[in-house]
C-alpha cells in the first residue's frame, strides 16, 4: 500500500504537523528529547508516521529493532502485557545510544489498569527508553500519564499543505507526469473531502485507474454521494437506505471515521431545520455518541460498524416512539 511504501522517513517530509515538527528539528539527539511524548489526534494525520520519524531522526544510525519497538496498545490491552512484555523492554539497555525508543500505537485502547502499570514503568525506566504514546482520543489516557508526558495534538492537514505531500507522493509512486497535471486540480479537493486524512487519500489515490481523467470522475461520484443525507433517511425511517448509503461511501475508498464524521454533521446540520423533530434528532446523536465511543477498539469489518450504527440509531429511536 502506498500510504506503507511511503511513509514519511525524514522531518521534511512530515507535513501538517508544525509544532511537533519544530521541537523535533531542535533535538539533536535523544537526550534533548522529553522523557515521555503523547501524540493525539484522529485518524490519518500522521501520529504513527510521526514516531517513525522521530526515531529515524533521534537514533540516526543506532535506528534498529533493539533500539526501537513499536506494539498496539488496542491489541494487547491486558495489564500483563505491561508489567511484563513492556517491563522488559524498557529495562534492557540500548546499544550505542543513550535511549532507545519504544512506541505505543493507540494507547488510548489500554485499559485504566494498564495504564496505571505503564505510568510506573514509563518513570522507572525514562533513562534507558523514551516512550511515544500515540492516542485518538487523548480524553481516554489517564491525566497521571499525561501530566508526565508532552503532548503535541495533531490536527487534520490543511488542504493545500496535504494536496501538495499528495503531489509529492504520485511522483515517488511512478505516476508519470502527464497523468500528476491532469490530477493536481483534484487533490485540494479531495484532502478536503477526506477531511485532512492523508492516509484515506493515498489508499483512494491507489484505487483510482492512472487515468486523466479517472481521479475527476471518482470524486464526482463521490461528490454526489456525499450530498445524501443520513440525517433524512432517520428522520423518515428509511433505516435500509442509511445503511447502503454508509456502505456505498466505505466502497468508494472513504475511511470509516470519514463517513462517521460525515453521518454526525448530516444529524448535527438538521437540528436547526427541523424544530418538530428534535426528539428524533437527539435520540439519533444519543445513540451516535454510545456508538462511536467503540470505533478505534472495533474488532469486526468496517461495514459491520455502520451496520451496527444504524440498527442502533434505529432501536433508540423506536424505543422512545413507544
Amino acid at each position: 500500500m502506498w500510504a506503507e511504501k511511503i511513509r514519511p522517513k525524514t522531518v521534511d517530509e512530515l507535513v501538517g504537523q508544525d509544532v511537533f515538527t519544530d521541537d523535533l528539528r531542535k533535538w539533536e539527539n535523544i537526550n534533548d528529547a522529553p522523557r515521555a511524548i503523547i501524540l493525539a489526534g484522529a485518524s490519518g494525520t500522521g501520529k504513527t508516521s510521526a514516531a517513525y520519524v522521530a526515531a529515524y531522526h533521534l537514533l540516526g544510525d543506532a535506528f534498529n529493532e533493539h533500539n526501537f519497538t513499536i506494539t498496539n496498545g488496542s491489541d494487547e490491552r491486558g495489564i500483563d502485557f505491561i508489567r511484563n512484555d513492556l517491563k522488559n523492554l524498557m529495562r534492557i539497555k540500548p546499544i550505542d545510544v543513550e535511549r532507545k525508543i519504544v512506541v505505543i500505537d493507540e494507547a488510548d485502547g489500554l485499559t485504566p489498569a494498564a495504564q496505571d502499570a505503564a505510568r510506573q514503568i514509563i518513570e522507572t525506566y525514562a533513562h534507558n527508553a523514551l516512550v511515544i504514546l500515540t492516542a485518538n482520543e487523548l480524553e481516554k489516557l489517564r491525566p497521571a500519564i499525561q501530566s508526565r508526558c508532552t503532548v503535541y495534538n495533531f490536527r487534520p492537514v490543511e488542504p493545500s499543505v496535504g494536496a501538495g505531500r499528495l503531489w509529492e507522493v504520485l511522483g515517488e509512486a511512478g505516476i508519470s507526469d502527464e497523468i500528476i497535471e491532469a490530477w493536481t486540480a483534484h487533490l485540494i479537493p479531495l484532502v478536503e473531502m477526506m477531511q485532512g486524512d492523508l492516509r484515506g487519500c493515498m489508499n483512494l489515490l491507489e484505487s483510482v485507474s492512472p487515468e486523466k481523467d479517472s481521479l475527476g470522475k471518482r470524486l464526482e461520484h463521490l461528490t454526489n454521494l456525499e450530498s445524501e443525507d443520513g440525517a433524512e433517511f432517520i428522520l423518515e425511517g428509511k433505516y435500509m437506505k442509511l445503511r447502503n448509503s454508509l456502505h456505498r461511501k466505505l466502497n468508494e475508498g472513504i475511511p470509516l471515521r470519514s463517513v462517521m464524521r460525515k453521518l454526525y454533521y448530516d444529524i448535527e446540520r438538521q437540528f436547526s431545520r427541523n424544530e418538530s423533530d428534535k426528539d428524533k434528532l437527539f435520540d439519533a446523536m444519543a445513540a451516535y455518541g454510545h456508538i462511536m465511543d467503540k470505533i478505534y477498539v472495533w474488532p469486526m469489518p468496517d461495514k459491520a460498524f455502520c451496520d451496527f450504527m444504524v440498527a442502533t440509531i434505529r432501536k433508540e429511536s423506536e424505543k422512545n416512539r413507544r
